[in-house]
């Protein structure tokens, strides 16, 4: 039993079973959870199918989600993506006759996304897009109650390579990776950035040497570097709206307890972020998509070159830039709980 991984419609048949016998989604949730472990579903998702049994809807297979665009239409539209799968929502309007948003949005119901520069890890399964889609409406109920993102100061790490190939955006399935575009070669020369940053600008980074990364001791220190660098960048900020509130990633640097004591120390808030969703880390979307799109094609020589490109196009960005990556937030939280957990890009 242990090696067993059920599929979706095993555990829904299971579910349709407890609930003839009158049992409860809390209570079969619990069932499930003791006999699969890791491979049984969110209690929500127990109660959601609950009540589709209630309204005498036994189909265990997935509804085919709303605006979801006929199959003779995703052939041809898939048909254009095989031949061409950098081609623009626009290009492929014009071929098919039809609207931008049209294309948008088969698009969005195909599963397809647009993979650049950062590259998605795998295929989410049922209980991680239900993460994502809990926590995103958390988030969004709480920003909608009262506004926090002028006290966010997000950060991220990013390989900057000597060489940067031009990238071109393809349409692909989540999980799938996009082998025709060019990419940084992984084992040539490059260096680490590491940023951290608020709706007025980049308020610390560092640029660390070839060879090397970021530990628990490396970013517990930085930590305590970005915490005087708000000191001196942000005195009113810290005056006026109190504590910070830190969005960084579950690396396993962020997380283990020197870095945990530290940030309870500073009386800083850690913001929930759902694994596996840098389409809702700003850094991720927004910071280093932009600055890929600048290193395009860009030849280092040596680390100090690198590190004047760096200065020199933080510096290029005006206090808009960093304020809209920020206030996206709200937009995006909504997208993912409006696609059930998917990846919405």
């Amino acid at each position: 039993m242990s090696n067993f991984v059920p599929r979706k419609e095993h555990l829904r048949e299971v579910l349709i079973h407890y609930f003839i016998l009158k049992k409860r989604a809390a209570e079969s949730y619990r069932i499930l959870r003791e006999a699969y472990g890791e491979h049984a579903p969110s209690q929500d998702t127990c109660e959601r199918w609950f009540k589709r049994f209630k309204s005498d809807d036994f189909d265990v297979k997935d509804k085919e989600r709303p605006g979801q665009p006929k199959k003779f239409e995703d052939q041809q539209l898939q048909a254009l993506l095989d031949e061409d799968a950098c081609q623009t929502q626009k290009q492929l309007a014009e071929r098919l006759n039809v609207a931008q948003q049209t294309i948008s949005d088969r698009l969005h119901a195909m599963g397809k996304i647009v993979k650049e520069g950062k590259w998605v890890p795998h295929q989410l399964n049922e209980r991680q897009m239900e993460n994502r889609k809990v926590i995103s409406k958390m988030l969004l109920q709480r920003h909608e109650r009262k506004s926090f993102l002028h006290r966010i100061v997000t950060g991220g790490e990013k390989w900057i390579y000597y060489e940067n190939p031009k990238r071109t955006k393809l349409w692909v399935d989540p999980g799938q990776p996009s082998s025709s575009t060019a990419r940084p070669n992984r084992f040539g020369k490059k260096t680490m950035l590491c940023v951290w940053w608020d709706q007025e600008g980049v308020v610390y980074y560092e640029l660390l040497k070839p060879g090397e990364t970021v530990n628990t001791d490396r970013y517990q220190q930085q930590i305590i570097n970005l915490n005087h660098a708000l000191i001196v960048k942000r005195p009113e900020g810290a005056r006026r709206h109190g504590k910070v509130i830190l969005l960084h990633d579950d690396a396993p640097s962020h997380t283990l307890k020197p870095v945990k004591d530290t940030l309870k120390d500073l009386a800083w808030e850690v913001l929930t972020h759902p694994p596996y969703s840098p389409d809702l880390a700003p850094s991720d979307y927004h910071l280093f998509r932009s600055m890929a799109h600048a290193l395009s094609e860009q030849h280092f020589k040596t680390y100090e070159e690198v590190e004047s490109w760096v200065s020199e196009w933080f510096a290029s960005k005006q206090e808009k830039f960093y304020w809209d990556g920020i206030h996206k937030l709200p937009e995006r939280w909504g997208k993912c709980v409006a696609s059930d957990g998917y990846y919405f890009e």
